[in-house]
C-alpha cells in the first residue's frame, strides 16, 4: 500500500453528458472568426491576435473592444496569453454589456493588463465602480459602494512587454485573477445592484497613447451554473416555515472491498471482471475506482484509466465505451503487500433518464492468472471464482473514499451503544461517516425541518437529513452546500437565516456572516459579511447561539481573536495583565505577544445593528450555552504545558456575568482564582481539549438531563453532563460521564427537532462521524418545569446601574462575591471624586478593597495616596481570609497601575503583613511571599526558603479525582502529579527570582540543588522551559560574585533524550501509511507493550513526546491518542507529520532582508528582537533575531518531527510500538 495523503475524489451523479469541462479555443491563429471590433485596430498576424493604436490613424478617443460573438459568460475559466507594449494599458473585459450609443464599446468587470505592478492583473470595472481590487488584495464589495478588506496576496514582479498567462475564474459572486499560476486579486461581490453575473467577453485597446496588445491564445472552460441550497422558504402568514430535503438520494448500494479469496503474499496480483447489462443506451457513464496498491482497468476491451495510489481514486469519464446491452469492465489488481483491495464504482444515466450503478461486491469474479484476451467481452470467466468481499467502503484501513453522488453514500444507522459508555437508559448511535473528500465536520445548526448543515473545518458546509427516531432501515442522506462559505467553527439557524463564523479563511475572510435568501426562491444566495475579526487557528472564532429571548446572538472566541470596535462594553476597557512581579511567557512560545483581554464573548443583534462586548479574560473557550432560567455559561480550556506548575488552571465551566473577567493572562501570569478581579468557575474538570457545549433544553431525556448543560472534551473523548446547584448568586455544578471512549473526537452538539442529541466527531482532519443520542429507558421525558429562578445578577446589573451610589456601596460590601463584582464594575463607572466621598465613609472590609481595586484601575497617580489610606485603615486580625486574600490584591493594583512602592508604602505595607508571614494557609502564604518579595522585605529569602525545605508533600487538584475514574488519560496525569514538585515550592521559587542579592551562599546552594532536583521531576511540555527562565532571572538578580560563584558548582542536569537508546532488532523497512494502520487495525492482544515503550524510546519518539508522564514536550502528549484517533490517522501522524501541524507546534520560517533564513519557534520577544529555539529536541538552543531584519515570517510548512523514523523497526517491534500507543 502506498502511502499519501488521504485526498478523497467526489464522484458527481450525471444527468446529462459532461459539457465543457475542457478548455476550448475562442481564437483560431488564423483570423478574426468568432470576434468583431474596429477593422482598423485589429488584425491577425504569424498567428498572433494583434489590436495596435497609434497617435495618426489609429488614434482612438475612447476605449474599444474586440468583442466575442458566441454569446453571453456566467461562471467560466478563461485563459489568456498575451503581453502589451507602448506605454498604455489593455484589459480583458467579462461580464460585460455593450454600452448604448458607443460602437465596440463594453462597460463591467476587466482584468487590466496595466504597466504599473500594482494594477498589473487588478479588478476594474468598466462605466462602473472604477478600480475595485488592486493586486495583491482580497475584498468584499458590499451594498452601498463599501469595501471590505478580506486578506493580502504575495506579489510577484510581472513584465507586462513579455508573454505572460493571465487567467479569470468566475463562479457565482467570486472572482479570481491569476497572473502566471500566482493568485492577483480575489473579489466577493456582494452587492446585488451592482453586480453581473453574465455578460460579453471582449479585449481591450485604451485610449490615449499608442499601444499594441499581442495575444498568443485565448481558452476558455465553461462551468456549469452553480445552483442555490435551500434551507428554508420564506413563511407565509400562519404557515410553518420549512426546510427542503436534501437531494434525492440513490439506491445504489456502497461498494465493497474485493480480492482474491488467497490471501495477499508479498507483491500480488489479481484479475478482475464484472459483465452487467444495459437496457438501453447511456447519455452519461462514469467510473470511479481505487485499489491497494495500483490497478489497470479496461471497459468492453479498451483500456480507460490506471491509478497508482489507493487513496486517491480515479474517476474516468467512459460514456463512449458503454451501450445498450452487455458490458464488461475488467481489472488488474497489484498489492505490494499487507492488506490488499479493489474497490470501484460504475454511475450510468441512460437516455431516458433512468440511473443505473454498478459497485464491486461478491459477484465480480476472479483468477489468480492473467489469460489471453481476459479484457474483452467475449472471454469465457466461467472457471473464475467469486471474489471475497472484505467489506464496504469505509471499512478500516481505507476509511470513506468514495461513494454515489457527491454527498457520498447514504448511511444506516448503527447501535454503538456498547462499545462505550453511555449513561443508563440512553442509546448511542453511528448516523455516518464522513468521506474524506467532505473532510473533518466541526460545527452544526439545526434547521427548521429537523436537518442539519455542517461545516468541515477547512472546507465548505453540508446539509444532513438524519433518520427519523426509531426508523431502523433509514439512512442519513448528506448534500454538499454550493455555497463561497465555509471553514466555520460555529453556525445557527435564527429568524430564517444562517449565521457562519468563519475561522480558516475558507473563500471569505474571517468574521461573522449572515446567509439569507434575497430573492424568495427558497434557496440561500446572499452571503453579508456583518463584522471581519482579527484572528482564526485553534484559538480563533468558535461558536454563536441565541438569547433565550431570541433578540440577540451570542459569539464566543479564543485568545488569538482581537475584539474588533464594539457599540457597547460591559465592562470598562481598562484591561491589562496585572502582575505585581514580572511575568514570564511561554517556554516553548505559545501565545507569544497574546494579552489581555483574552478570550471574549460578545453580543450582536440579528440585524447588525448594535454589537457590545459581554465577557473576557478567557483562554480558548469554544462554545457556551444558556440553562433553564437563561444564564449564561461557557467551558474554558487549560494550557495543558502548565501542568504541574501553580498557574495551570484546569478546564472549567464558568458563568458568564455582565462585565465578568476570568484572569486568563500570557504565560505565568494567570491569575490565582482567589483574585477578586476576576470570578471563579462553577466546577474544575479537568486537564482536557473544550469543544461544544449544548443546554439539554428540549431533549426529549429524563428531568435531570434535560437541566444539564453538556460539555463536549476532543482530547479525552467525554461529553460530561453537568448538573447545576444554586450557590447564592451562582451555582455549583457536579460532573457525571454522559459518553465516553476511545474513538471520540468530539467537536460539536445540538439537541434536534426530535429531542435527540446530535454529536459530531473530528477536527484537526481526522476522521469524522455524525451521532445520535436518545433516550430509551422508562422515565418520564415530559418537558421539565424550570428549578427555582436562576441568578439575580443581570437584575443585579440593571438595578444598580439605576441605583445612587450608597446602595451601590451597599452592594459592594456583600458577602457574595459575584454580587461585589457586579458592585465595583458599577463603582467603576460613576463619577471618581464621588467614588472617593464615599469610601471616605466607609468602614466595611469589603467596601475598602473594593473600592480601592476601582480606583486603582480607573484613577490617576494622585489618587494612590487616597488608595492606600484605605487600605492602611485594614487590620489583618479582623479580616477573614478571602479578605486577606483581596487586600493583598488591592495593594498589587495599587502598586501597579498608580505608581511603584516608595519607602513609605513599603513601611505602611510591611507593618501590615511582613509579621503575618509564613502564615498557616497554602493561598495566604504564595500572596504573602509575592508582596514581600516585590517589596524586598528582610528575611523574606530565609523565610521562603525554609517553607520550600519543609514541603515534601505534592498537594492533589480538586479534579484529580476525575483522573482517578478515567483509565484512558487519568494514569498519565497522575503519574506526572506523583512526579512533579509541590506546585507551591514552584510559586516560591518564581517570586524569589525577584530579589536582588546578596544572599548569603547556603541560600544561593540550597535554592540551586532546588533547581536541579526540580529538573528531575515532570510537568506540562513548558515545564523544563519554564524552570530554565525562571534560574535565569534569579541569576540575573545575584551580584556578580554569586554568580561566579554558582558558576563553578555541579549539579546533575536531566538525562539527555539520546543517552542509551534501546537498539531495534530490526531488519527495518519503507513502511507505507496502509501498512501501519492495518497492523494498528489488527488484533494487538499479543504484543509487548514493554517492548512498545524500548521501540517509543528507540525511535526517537520518546525524545519530544510524553505517554503517562515521561517523555519529552515539544510535541503533544499521546497519552490518550487511543482514544481520539483511529489508526489510519496515527500512522499518517507518523509518516506525514507534515500533513497536519497544531497551531502549538509549528515553527515559523522567518525569511531575513539579507537572503538567510531562520527555522524554528520563537520563543519570547524583548526591545524588539525575537528569541527562537531552533532545536526542536532542546528549546535551550536559541538565536536572536531583530525584527527589523526580517523580511517575511510565515508558519512553516515543515513540521519540527521528522518523518518514517519507524522505518528501523521490524514488524513485530512495530506492533509493540502501536499497542502501547493505542493502549491495548
Amino acid at each position: 500500500m502506498n502511502p499519501g495523503t488521504l485526498l478523497l475524489v467526489l464522484l458527481a451523479l450525471l444527468a446529462t453528458p459532461v459539457a465543457g469541462q475542457q478548455f476550448k479555443p475562442l481564437f483560431n491563429g488564423k483570423d478574426l472568426a468568432g470576434w468583431e471590433g474596429d477593422p482598423r485596430l485589429w488584425k491577425v498576424e504569424n498567428g498572433i491576435l494583434v489590436g495596435e493604436t497609434n497617435a495618426g490613424d489609429k488614434k482612438v478617443k475612447a476605449n474599444t473592444f474586440l468583442i466575442w460573438k458566441d454569446g453571453k459568460l456566467a461562471d467560466f475559466d478563461l485563459r489568456v496569453k498575451a503581453r502589451v507594449t507602448g506605454g498604455n494599458n489593455s484589459g480583458i473585459q467579462y461580464r460585460s454589456a455593450a454600452i448604448e450609443g458607443g460602437e465596440w464599446a463594453l462597460g463591467g468587470y476587466q482584468m487590466d493588463m496595466h504597466p504599473k505592478q500594482e494594477f498589473l492583473g487588478m479588478l476594474y470595472e468598466e462605466k462602473g465602480r472604477g478600480i475595485v481590487c488592486q493586486r495583491g488584495k482580497q475584498v468584499n464589495l458590499l451594498p452601498g459602494g463599501k469595501k471590505q478588506p478580506a486578506g493580502d496576496l504575495p506579489l510577484h514582479k510581472v513584465d507586462l512587454a513579455q508573454w505572460n498567462e493571465f487567467r479569470i475564474v468566475a463562479r457565482g459572486t467570486t472572482l479570481r485573477h491569476f497572473v502566471n499560476g500566482k493568485k492577483a486579486v480575489q473579489v466577493i461581490d456582494h452587492d446585488p445592484e451592482k453586480r453581473r453575473l453574465e455578460g460579453l467577453l471582449g479585449l481591450q485597446l485604451h485610449a490615449g497613447g499608442p499601444m499594441k496588445l499581442e495575444v498568443k491564445s485565448i481558452e476558455l472552460r465553461p462551468f456549469k451554473p452553480q445552483a442555490k441550497p435551500k434551507p428554508e422558504a420564506k413563511p407565509k402568514p400562519e404557515a410553518k416555515a420549512k426546510t427542503p430535503a436534501a437531494k434525492a438520494k440513490t439506491t445504489a448500494a456502497p461498494p465493497a472491498w474485493i480480492w482474491s479469496n488467497e490471501p495477499p503474499q508479498g507483491s500480488d496480483r489479481a484479475w478482475f471482471r464484472k459483465t452487467f447489462v444495459l437496457p438501453e443506451n447511456d447519455s452519461a457513464a462514469s467510473l470511479t475506482m481505487t485499489c491497494d496498491n495500483s490497478f489497470r482497468v479496461w471497459v468492453n476491451g479498451t483500456e480507460v484509466g490506471k491509478g497508482s495510489r489507493w487513496e486517491k481514486p480515479q474517476t474516468m469519464e467512459i460514456r463512449p465505451q458503454v451501450a445498450g446491452g452487455k458490458n464488461v469492465i475488467a481489472v488488474l489488481g497489484e498489492n505490494e503487500g499487507s492488506v490488499a483491495g479493489l474497490c470501484g464504482l460504475l454511475e450510468v444515466t441512460l437516455k431516458s433518464g433512468k440511473k443505473v450503478a454498478v459497485t464491486t461486491d461478491g459477484s465480480w469474479k476472479v483468477s489468480r492468472r492473467e489469460a489471453p484476451g481476459w479484457q474483452g467481452g467475449d472471454f469465457d470467466d466461467q472457471g473464475w471464482k467469486a471474489a471475497k468481499v472484505i467489506g464496504k467502503m469505509g471499512v478500516e484501513p481505507w476509511g470513506t473514499l468514495f461513494g454515489a453522488g457527491e454527498g457520498g453514500h447514504p448511511q444506516v444507522a448503527r447501535d454503538e451503544t456498547a462499545n462505550f459508555k453511555v449513561a443508563t437508559g440512553f442509546k448511542l448511535e453511528k448516523l455516518y461517516d464522513v468521506p474524506k473528500a467532505q473532510g473533518s465536520w466541526v460545527s452544526m445548526a439545526v434547521l427548521p425541518d429537523g436537518s442539519f448543515v455542517v461545516s468541515d473545518q477547512y472546507g465548505g458546509l453540508y446539509q444532513v437529513q438524519p433518520p427519523a427516531l426509531g426508523d431502523a432501515g433509514a439512512e442519513t442522506v448528506v448534500t454538499p452546500l454550493p455555497l463561497e462559505i465555509g471553514g466555520s467553527h460555529g453556525m445557527l439557524w435564527h429568524r430564517g437565516a444562517l449565521y457562519v463564523a468563519v475561522n480558516e479563511k475558507i473563500k471569505v475572510a474571517n468574521g461573522v456572516y449572515k446567509v439569507t435568501d434575497s430573492d424568495g426562491d427558497g434557496r440561500l444566495d446572499k452571503i453579508e459579511a456583518l463584522k471581519t475579526i482579527a484572528g482564526g487557528g485553534e484559538h480563533g472564532l468558535h461558536s454563536l447561539v441565541p438569547s433565550p429571548d431570541g433578540e440577540w446572538i451570542y459569539f464566543i472566541c479564543g485568545n488569538h481573536t482581537k475584539v474588533p470596535e464594539m457599540d457597547a462594553y460591559w465592562m470598562p476597557q481598562v484591561w491589562d495583565e496585572d502582575h505585581l512581579l514580572p511575568r514570564n511567557p511561554d517556554g516553548r512560545g505559545h501565545a507569544r505577544g497574546t494579552m489581555a483581554p483574552g478570550g471574549w464573548i460578545c453580543r450582536f443583534k440579528p440585524d447588525n445593528s448594535r454589537w457590545e462586548l459581554v465577557s473576557s479574560g478567557f483562554r480558548n473557550p469554544f462554545d457556551l450555552a444558556f440553562n433553564e432560567h437563561g444564564d449564561l455559561f461557557a467551558y474554558d480550556a487549560d494550557m495543558e504545558w502548565d501542568l504541574g506548575m501553580p498557574w495551570y488552571r484546569p478546564t472549567r465551566l464558568c458563568h458568564v456575568i455582565p462585565g465578568s473577567e476570568w484572569g486568563w493572562r500570557n504565560g505565568t501570569g494567570k491569575w490565582p482564582v482567589y483574585y477578586q478581579d476576576s470570578l471563579p468557575p462553577v466546577v474544575d474538570i479537568g486537564p482536557g481539549s473544550p469543544t461544544g457545549v449544548v443546554s439539554g433544553r428540549g431533549a426529549k431525556f429524563p428531568a435531570k438531563y434535560q437541566k444539564a448543560i453538556y460539555l463536549l472534551d476532543w482530547t479525552f473523548a467525554t461529553i460530561h453532563a453537568i448538573h447545576l446547584s444554586p450557590d447564592g448568586t451562582t451555582y455549583t455544578g457536579a460532573k457525571e460521564e454522559f459518553v465516553a471512549g476511545p474513538g471520540l473526537p468530539l467537536t460539536d452538539a445540538a439537541i434536534g427537532k426530535d429531542g435527540a442529541m446530535y454529536f459530531m466527531t473530528g477536527g484537526r482532519r481526522t476522521k469524522s462521524a455524525m451521532w445520535r443520542v436518545s433516550y430509551v429507558g422508562s422515565e418520564s421525558t415530559a418537558p421539565a418545569a424550570p428549578t427555582g429562578s436562576g441568578s439575580p445578577l443581570g437584575a443585579l446589573a440593571a438595578k444598580l446601574n439605576e441605583a445612587p451610589v450608597p446602595e451601590v456601596m451597599k452592594a459592594l460590601g456583600s458577602e457574595d462575591r459575584f454580587e461585589r463584582f457586579v458592585a465595583r464594575l458599577e463603582i467603576e463607572s460613576r463619577p471618581l471624586n464621588v467614588v472617593k466621598d464615599a469610601l471616605r465613609k466607609a468602614g466595611d472590609p469589603w467596601q475598602l478593597i473594593g473600592g480601592a481595586m476601582a480606583v486603582a484601575r480607573q484613577g490617576e497617580p494622585n489618587d494612590r495616596e487616597a488608595a492606600l489610606a484605605w487600605l492602611g485603615r485594614l487590620k489583618w486580625d479582623q479580616l477573614s481570609k478571602p479578605q486577606r486574600l483581596g487586600m493583598l490584591r488591592a495593594y498589587s493594583l495599587v502598586f501597579i497601575r498608580l505608581g511603584a512602592a516608595d519607602e513609605a508604602d513599603r513601611k505602611q505595607v510591611l507593618a501590615q503583613v511582613d509579621a503575618r508571614y509564613p502564615a498557616q494557609d497554602d493561598e495566604l502564604n504564595a500572596e504573602l511571599c509575592r508582596m514581600l518579595c516585590y517589596l524586598q522585605a528582610p528575611k523574606v529569602v530565609d523565610r521562603t526558603l525554609r517553607l520550600m525545605a519543609a514541603r515534601k508533600d505534592t498537594k492533589w487538584p480538586d479534579w484529580a479525582e476525575l483522573a482517578t475514574r478515567n483509565a484512558g488519560y487519568g494514569k498519565a496525569v497522575l503519574n506526572m502529579l506523583r512526579n512533579s514538585p509541590p506546585a507551591q515550592d514552584i510559586h516560591y521559587a518564581l517570586c524569589l527570582r525577584t530579589v536582588k542579592g546578596p544572599w548569603t551562599e547556603g541560600q544561593r546552594r540550597q535554592i540551586m540543588e532546588w533547581y536541579a532536583m526540580a529538573r528531575s521531576k515532570s510537568g506540562g511540555n513548558s515545564y523544563g522551559p519554564f524552570l530554565d527562565k525562571m534560574q535565569k532571572d534569579m541569576l540575573a538578580n545575584a551580584t556578580d560574585g554569586e554568580r561566579a560563584m554558582m558558576g563553578e558548582w555541579k549539579f546533575a542536569g536531566p538525562p539527555s533524550p539520546f543517552e542509551n537508546l534501546p537498539v531495534p532488532k530490526g531488519p527495518g523497512r519503507n513502511w507505507t501509511v496502509s501498512q501501519v494502520a492495518a497492523i494498528g487495525s489488527g488484533d494487538l492482544s499479543g504484543a509487548d507493550r514493554e517492548n512498545g515503550k524500548r521501540m517509543f524510546q528507540a525511535t526517537l519518539c520518546a525524545a519530544c513526546h510524553r505517554v503517562e508522564g515521561e517523555g519529552g514536550g515539544a510535541g503533544p502528549d499521546l497519552s490518550a491518542v487511543g482514544g481520539r484517533f483511529k489508526p489510519q490517522d496515527i500512522a499518517e501522524a507518523i509518516l506525514e507529520p507534515s500533513k497536519v501541524i497544531s497551531d502549538q507546534y509549528h515553527f515559523e520560517l522567518i525569511e531575513k532582508k539579507d537572503g538567510s533564513s531562520v527555522w524554528g519557534r520563537p520563543i519570547d520577544e524583548k526591545n524588539g528582537t525575537l528569541i527562537v529555539a531552533v532545536n526542536p529536541y532542546d528549546f535551550g538552543q536559541t538565536v536572536e533575531v531583530s525584527r527589523a531584519e526580517i523580511a517575511r515570517m510565515a508558519p512553516s510548512p515543515v513540521s519540527p518531527m521528522p518523518g518514517a523514523l519507524i522505518n528501523r523497526l521490524n514488524e513485530n517491534e512495530l506492533r509493540d510500538l502501536l499497542a502501547f500507543l493505542l493502549r491495548k
